[in-house]
């Protein structure tokens, strides 16, 4: 009994978390910069932030449908890779930034480490955009017209994220929803026929260690 109160709070939790964090995303997406030759806004900044407080599965789904409504209202064409490359942007800012402050003990390697997580998932989210808008235009040459602005859009939302990320990194610990999503993550993938494969490789290098 008490164990499924728990399971329902967390769910509760994740779910108040996630709806609040997808409403800044979208907000801070639609209110940006716009000029005649790009529009610059903090949703990528929203969403390295809220992945990396509150974990993986709050980042790609604020991320994903975050950005998502704010393509809807503004530009649909976009929103279906959007939805896929600004949530695993999330997602991959939520893994590794919790792994490096489960794992790592060292107060100036973990700040490093996620910082460079946070990095790889602002290029991760530009180098994204380049490939899709290679189909979407239909050429190379079209997509590296954008790709200037979405190197803007990562360098800022990275440097924003750092720094309201780096206080709190140093203050405040691990949320529990933060570690009880990763461990869902890390449970998902042993469930999967590759993790599977991963244990018995493991099992079977121990056996031949002891013989």
């Amino acid at each position: 009994m008490q164990k499924n109160h728990k399971k329902l709070r967390f769910t509760a939790k994740l779910i108040a978390y996630s709806a609040v964090c997808t409403a800044i995303v979208t907000a801070l997406t639609l209110c940006g910069f716009s000029s005649s030759a790009f529009y610059f806004n903090l949703g990528d900044a929203a969403i390295l932030i809220s992945s990396a407080i509150f974990g993986p599965v709050v980042g790609a789904i604020c991320g994903g449908l975050g950005s998502f409504f704010a393509d809807l209202a503004v530009y649909p064409a976009t929103m279906l890779y959007t939805l896929v490359i600004k949530g695993a942007e999330g997602l991959i800012a939520g893994t590794l930034v919790t792994l490096f402050r489960k794992k790592i003990k060292n107060k100036p390697a973990q700040v490093s480490l996620s910082a460079a997580a946070l990095a790889f998932s602002a290029f991760f989210m530009m180098t994204g955009y380049f490939v899709c808008q290679t189909f979407f235009y239909g050429t190379k040459a079209s997509a590296l017209v954008a790709l200037p602005m979405d190197a803007v859009q990562a360098s800022v939302s990275f440097a924003v994220a750092f720094v309201v990320l780096y206080p709190i990194n140093s203050v405040i610990p691990i949320s529990p929803i933060c570690s009880r999503s990763f461990n869902f993550l890390r449970s998902v993938r042993s469930s999967l026929p590759f993790g599977s494969l991963s244990r018995l490789r493991a099992s079977r290098s121990k056996l031949c260690l002891k013989v």
